[in-house]
């Protein structure tokens, strides 16, 4: 998958001389949309979303993101209508587990975020905005030796085990500083332009959970034709309050840092970014860590069901941890000819981080029949499903910003196993 997103970079990249080379005139329709609506809005966290707007206002936003790699939306409607009637039966949960890919396991991840965006420009060149955001993310991994037992039965292998199977989830309140500062046009009016980025984000843990196998390889369930024999731990951290819901925002905390560093040729019509997010780490004080553990050799099942009806996670200790954000580097080709059409090719890679989400490439088509209202279409790549369909539309005047998009991932519609979302609405003064 690296590989790939290298070579359609490079590609992308090695055109850039041949798009600088058509000149768009100046007064011509490309240079009627304000440079600040250039940037299309991605669907995964960027700080510096709506800086490049060049006038003072606010803008309030609000996404997410879900996928996985085996139920896609007619599957889990069909799974929530027997749950409503209360006709789902163990069986249909078994059934539901054939639908993993042999091979690859169970695997899941998801994101969201809400809040509010104050800032503008501070003479030509400087725009600061101030931020508070509320922003989850998940992320769950099955090991197919965990999942084969009970999809497979085992006629074909006696022994399983918990593998690599982990899952991790937080949810964080955030207050962030960022700005922009512009530079250039270098080499004449028709030059390129240097803007430089940075922030940093105060961080404060609301909820964390996370799951795992504490025995080496994930232990082992051996199931023969006369006996059952098992050694499983499993240790989970989770803030107080979380498996009852009564949770509240945690001591503990930290800054993170996003920088961002974008050149442009406005005239040429073509942009060229990189940024990357959420660069530091997050304390989280009074985590509580739990474990429950199964070792038994027998050959009466009711002994087996005896142990898991009074299976418990006990409190072993409380303990400071420190958790690593999903840091992302996004990197970012922009064309457009003219007002109409522009074209965009976005890379996201997650980096340095226990939670283990996708790398995604975003091919987006930006259509102006009207300067002040851009529909968008695209493709996605790469994650867990494969490719998707992008779409949206916007409203983008003087004093009014408005734009609504979504994906389908893994498919389209109700062959889905994954979508995302996202609104944006500001005003402006």
């Amino acid at each position: 998958m690296k590989s790939r997103l290298a070579v359609g970079l490079v590609a992308v990249f090695a055109a850039a001389s041949g798009l600088r080379a058509q000149t768009v005139p100046e007064g011509s329709q490309a240079a009627s949309v304000e440079l600040g609506h250039r940037r299309t809005p991605p669907f995964r966290i960027d700080p510096f979303n709506n800086l490049r707007i060049p006038h003072w206002g606010f803008v309030v936003s609000l996404g997410g993101t879900a996928a996985n790699n085996a139920v896609n939306f007619k599957d889990f409607g069909a799974l929530l209508f027997l749950g409503d009637e209360d006709s789902l039966r163990v069986v249909d949960a078994l059934d539901a587990l054939g639908l993993v890919p042999r091979g690859s396991g169970l695997e899941g991840n998801g994101e969201a975020q809400a809040g509010i965006y104050i800032g503008g420009p501070v003479g030509r060149r400087l725009h600061l905005g101030l931020s508070l955001m509320g922003r989850s993310y998940g992320a769950l991994s099955l090991d197919d030796d965990a999942v084969v037992l009970l999809r497979d039965g085992n006629a074909a292998r006696e022994e399983f085990t918990l593998g690599d199977s982990n899952g991790e989830g937080i949810a964080t309140g955030e207050a962030g500083v960022h700005g922009l500062y512009r530079l250039g046009p270098f080499g004449g009016v028709d030059g390129v332009h240097v803007i430089l980025g940075a922030g940093t984000r105060y961080i404060r843990p609301v909820a964390y959970g996370s799951a795992h196998s504490v025995l080496s390889n994930g232990g082992f369930v051996r199931v023969t034709g006369d006996s059952i024999s098992a050694s499983i731990e499993i240790e989970t951290y989770q803030t107080p309050g979380l498996l009852d819901g009564d949770v509240s925002v945690n001591e503990g905390g930290g800054f993170l840092g996003d920088f961002l560093a974008r050149v442009e040729w406005p005239t040429s019509g073509f942009a060229l970014e990189a940024m990357l997010a959420n660069v530091g780490a997050v304390s989280i004080a009074g985590v509580e860590r739990r474990s429950a553990s199964v070792y038994l050799e027998t050959t009466d099942l009711e002994e087996v069901a005896d142990i898991l009806d009074t299976l418990d996670l006990e409190l072993q200790d409380t303990t400071n941890i420190t958790v690593t954000l999903p840091r992302i580097a996004r990197f970012t080709a922009s064309a457009w000819a003219n007002r109409i059409l522009q074209l965009d090719l976005i890379a996201t890679v997650p980096f340095g981080s226990e939670f283990d989400l996708p790398t995604t490439v975003d091919l987006w088509s930006s259509w102006r029949f009207l300067a002040s209202v851009p529909i968008r279409a695209g493709l996605v790549f790469g994650g867990h499903q494969g490719v998707g369909f992008s779409g949206g539309i916007g409203v983008e005047t003087r004093n009014f910003f408005f734009g609504v998009a979504g994906r389908s991932l893994g498919g389209l519609f109700s062959n889905a196993t994954g979508a995302s979302a996202r609104l944006d609405l500001g005003v402006f003064f």
